[in-house]
């Protein structure tokens, strides 16, 4: 018998195929869902650690609630979900929402400071993988790392973490928030990603991003770590494959903005929920909130988040440079 050749497309091509189709027609593509402010390590640029007391942690969305929202969700037709945190595998429950998730057909991205990560759930991942696996990997040597996270340990913890993902050839993301305390290592932490690779089909990827966030109680301590601009531009500089995406994502937002579209990009797409059941415009902005203890998720992303004020909706071609350099992201495919 001949073998059939089966076109595939990958999953970003398959949003940017279903984008073109929606033709500007508002439909919840992807969330993103932080589980709990719940987390094992304190690290000091957290924006959600302030909300990691026990008062707080007793008014989180319970199972139930989780279910019975992300079957809201799910009937709206959502096809990417990344569940987050805090840490969300701090939540004993977290294998049995991911169940949930995975059981309702959702592409799953996970995303972990890798320490909780363990055999147990890493086999299970191998039977129901996950879409992606982000790791936060800040510092090259345990000094530096828990320097960050403030716990001791930590960091053989986490290099366990991805030993476990990568013996089991699960889909991997390392990722480095750039700060003044490990500016020094970006490039290191982009080398060791690199040699990660190894044999491996799938390559290891790996994101780095600079924009430090005011905590939830709307401290600004954190911004203590943010890098000048002069940093990023720097570290951007210095590696061709930094300044090769740099320069993608400038071409693609100022194409985006000219043809109509916010600075986000995401406004008609995509939608957030934090641990207490609060439905947002995204992670960064949470100026108003629909609760979704007591509404639906259809009326929340459909009648009212269409009504919430975005800043970046406001930005125009000319600033788009700006604000890129200003908030030193970029997403790197790295190779075997």
């Amino acid at each position: 018998m001949d073998s059939l050749a089966i076109a595939t497309v990958n999953e970003k091509e398959f949003a940017r195929q279903l984008s073109a189709k929606l033709k500007g027609q508002r439909f919840p593509l992807s969330g993103q869902w932080e589980l709990t402010c719940r987390c094992n390590l304190r690290c000091v640029m957290c924006y959600t650690d302030c909300f990691n007391t026990p008062d707080r942690l007793r008014q989180e969305l319970s199972f139930h609630e989780i279910i019975r929202i992300m079957d809201e969700i799910h009937e709206a037709g959502c096809l990417e979900l990344t569940l987050t945190g805090g840490e969300p595998l701090a939540r004993k429950d977290f294998l049995d929402i991911y169940a949930h998730a995975k059981q309702k057909g959702f592409l799953v991205t996970v995303f972990t400071n890798g320490t909780l990560l363990t055999e147990k759930i890493a086999d299970y991942w191998v039977h129901y993988p996950p879409s992606m696996i982000e790791i936060s990997l800040h510092g090259m040597t345990a000094w530096s790392f828990e320097r960050i996270t403030q716990g001791p340990g930590s960091y053989e913890r986490c290099l366990e973490g991805i030993r476990l993902t990568l013996e089991r050839h699960l889909p991997l993301t390392l990722k480095t928030t750039g700060m003044t305390v490990n500016r020094d290592e970006i490039l290191k932490i982009k080398a060791y990603v690199e040699r990660l690779g190894g044999d491996r089909r799938d390559p290891v990827r790996y994101k780095f991003g600079s924009d430090i966030r005011p905590m939830l109680d709307g401290s600004e301590d954190a911004l203590q770590y943010q890098l000048p601009v002069q940093d990023v531009i720097a570290i951007e500089q210095a590696d061709p494959e930094f300044q090769a995406e740099r320069a993608r994502q400038a071409r693609q937002m100022e194409k985006h903005v000219k043809q109509g579209g916010s600075l986000c990009g995401g406004e008609l797409y995509t939608f957030h929920i934090d641990a207490y059941g609060q439905l947002q415009l995204c992670s960064n902005n949470r100026r108003q909130s629909y609760d979704l203890r007591r509404g639906s998720f259809q009326e929340g992303f459909y009648k009212v988040l269409p009504q919430f004020p975005c800043p970046n909706k406001a930005l125009t071609p000319e600033l788009i440079r700006i604000d890129q350099a200003q908030t030193g992201t970029a997403q790197l495919l790295v190779h075997d």
